[in-house]
C-alpha cells in the first residue's frame, strides 16, 4: 500500500508541476495577454479627421477571454488615483483587438464618436467582429508631443503600460510587438504605421479626398514570435489533457 500511495503521490507531483508549467507558458495571469497595440495621439487634430478624437488599441494575444471589467486608463502621471474607466467594452475574445476612443466624462459624445470614426476609417465596410469602446475625463487626454498610455485593472494593479514621444499627424504609434510595462519606468514606443505592415491601411476618408490617416484599427497580425509561443502554449495545453485522460 505504500508504494501504491507513494507511485500515486508523485503522479500527483508530476501533474502538479505539469500544470503549473502549461499556466505560465499559456497565460500565467490572464491579463498579462493584453497589450497595447496601437496608440494615436494626434487623434484630436481637427484638421487630420472628422471624427476629432484620440484612441489607441488593446489586444488580447493569449488563449482565453480576458474580462476587462472596471479597468482604467491614465496617460503618464502614472497613477490609478487619475484614472479614468474603460466603458463600453467588458471583456476581450482572444486574437481580438478592441479601439477605445476619447470622448467625455459623461460618455453622451461616444455613439457620435464611435459612427464618425467607423465611416471616417470604413465607410461602410466594417470589418467582422471590429470592436469600439470609449473613454473619458478630466486630466486624461494622449499629448501630440509625448505621452503615456497606463492600463490598470479594477484593483489599480498596472497591466501594462508603454510611452511614446513627437506624435506625427495622421499616422498611429503601432506596437505590434508588444511592449509595455507593470512597473516604471515605461518602455518607450516609436514604430509609426506604414500601409501593408502588420495590417496597416489608408483610412478610407483619404479615396475620398479627405486628409489621410495610417493606422490599422480593429486590426492586429502578429509577430511571428508571438504565434510561436500560442502554438507551444496549445501544445502544452492538450499534451497535459492528454496526460490526465491517459489510463494510469
Amino acid at each position: 500500500m505504500t508504494g501504491i500511495y507513494a507511485s500515486n503521490a508523485g503522479t500527483t507531483i508530476k501533474h502538479s508541476l505539469l500544470a503549473a508549467i502549461v499556466a505560465l507558458l499559456v497565460a500565467g495571469p490572464a491579463r498579462a495577454a493584453i497589450i497595447i497595440s496601437e496608440v494615436d495621439p494626434s487623434g484630436s487634430s481637427a484638421t487630420s479627421n472628422t471624427y476629432n478624437a484620440d484612441w489607441f488599441e488593446l489586444t488580447n494575444t493569449g488563449a482565453a477571454a480576458v474580462n476587462i471589467t472596471g479597468w482604467e486608463i491614465d496617460d503618464n502621471s502614472n497613477l490609478f488615483a487619475n484614472a479614468v474607466p474603460l466603458r463600453g467594452v467588458t471583456s476581450i475574445a482572444p486574437g481580438k483587438s478592441v479601439v477605445f476612443i476619447e470622448g467625455i466624462a459623461d460618455g453622451s459624445t461616444d455613439a457620435t464618436l464611435e459612427a464618425s470614426f467607423k465611416s471616417f476609417w470604413f465607410d461602410g465596410n466594417i470589418p467582422a467582429g471590429f470592436t469600439i469602446g470609449a473613454y473619458g475625463g478630466s486630466g486624461v487626454g494622449l499629448s501630440q508631443t509625448a505621452d503615456a498610455v497606463n492600463i490598470f485593472d479594477s484593483t489599480g494593479a498596472r497591466v501594462t503600460g508603454v510611452a511614446f514621444g513627437l506624435a506625427t499627424v495622421g499616422v498611429s504609434f503601432d506596437n505590434t510587438a508588444g511592449a509595455g510595462s507593470t512597473t516604471l519606468p515605461l518602455p518607450t514606443i516609436s514604430t509609426l504605421s506604414a500601409v501593408g505592415v502588420n495590417g496597416a491601411f489608408a483610412s478610407f476618408a483619404a479615396a475620398a479626398g479627405q486628409p489621410n490617416e495610417i493606422g490599422s484599427p480593429g486590426i492586429f497580425v502578429p509577430e511571428p514570435s508571438t504565434v510561436a509561443l500560442a502554438v507551444l502554449g496549445l501544445v502544452c495545453t492538450s499534451f497535459y489533457g492528454w496526460r490526465r485522460r491517459r489510463p494510469s
